[in-house]
């Protein structure tokens, strides 16, 4: 049966470096699949019919699909990685506000681009952003469907991570490509993981514990704790993904 990777680009959770790894290991059968509109969404079966349409592809990188995995005459080998909500909306802040940008600045402070983010008229990137990503239970159609209740949305994310032989965290970036080597070396033997990180905003080396104080700090309590509110759901569910990482590879003193 053919054999392919597919990763699920989080964005801001380290998936250009994830796809730089593949591009090197797989060259131009590596693809990258996105609609034209940013807010679009690729339901399993826009995926499977993708797959099919590309037999040569060994790897496909995209930002908008969902679960569940697409079906067919494959087998998909998926690549996720999660990481803390509230260090995520850091990230995304100076990605947004100043690397997308071109500055050598961000346009405005990290507390104005929450404010932003988080008022109700913006879906945005910061409020529970990975549950949404990984909750959707339709299979096909014109738009992901999500249980009613957050409940609902949070056991939904947490059944796909119990199905996956293998998810990462950025946070726990190295021992997750040693776990992803593993996961894959067998079936794609090509693959060149490296301890490589691209496109990064912030200092790896730097806890974070010292990370999120930062953020509190460049927040104020108010704003921090609405941050905190909207990603309720996030929180819980890496919560979860590190008890479960843990209990495979210890973590590091």
């Amino acid at each position: 049966m053919r054999k392919l990777i597919l990763h699920y680009h989080l964005f801001k959770n380290a998936g250009s470096s994830i796809d730089e790894i593949l591009k090197q290991s797989f060259d131009d059968t590596w693809l990258k699949f996105d609609k034209e509109k940013s807010s679009a969404k690729i339901l399993p079966a826009d995926m499977q019919v993708f797959i099919n349409d590309h037999p040569g592809a060994r790897a496909i990188s995209s930002h908008q699909v969902m679960p569940p995995l697409p079906q067919g005459k494959f087998e998909v080998f998926p690549l996720v990685f999660l990481r803390h909500p509230l260090d995520r909306a850091r990230s995304a802040y100076l990605f947004e506000w100043k690397k997308q940008l071109g500055l050598t600045e961000p346009k405005g402070s990290f507390s104005d681009y929450v404010r932003e983010k988080l008022d109700p008229k913006n879906s945005g990137p910061i409020s529970n952003f990975q549950v949404f990503q990984l909750s959707n239970e339709a299979y096909e159609g014109e738009k992901p469907r999500h249980g009613s209740a957050p409940e609902e949305r949070l056991e939904r994310a947490k059944s796909f991570l119990d199905e996956l032989a293998f998810f990462g965290l950025v946070e726990r970036f190295h021992e997750s490509l040693q776990r992803m080597h593993f996961y894959l070396q067998y079936h794609f033997p090509e693959l060149k993981v490296v301890n490589r990180q691209v496109n990064t905003s912030q200092d790896a080396a730097v806890q974070l514990e010292e990370k999120l104080m930062t953020v509190r700090q460049e927040l104020g309590e108010a704003l921090y704790g609405d941050l905190c509110d909207r990603n309720k759901l996030d929180i819980q569910l890496y919560k979860y993904a590190c008890e479960r990482f843990d209990a495979v590879v210890p973590k590091e003193n």
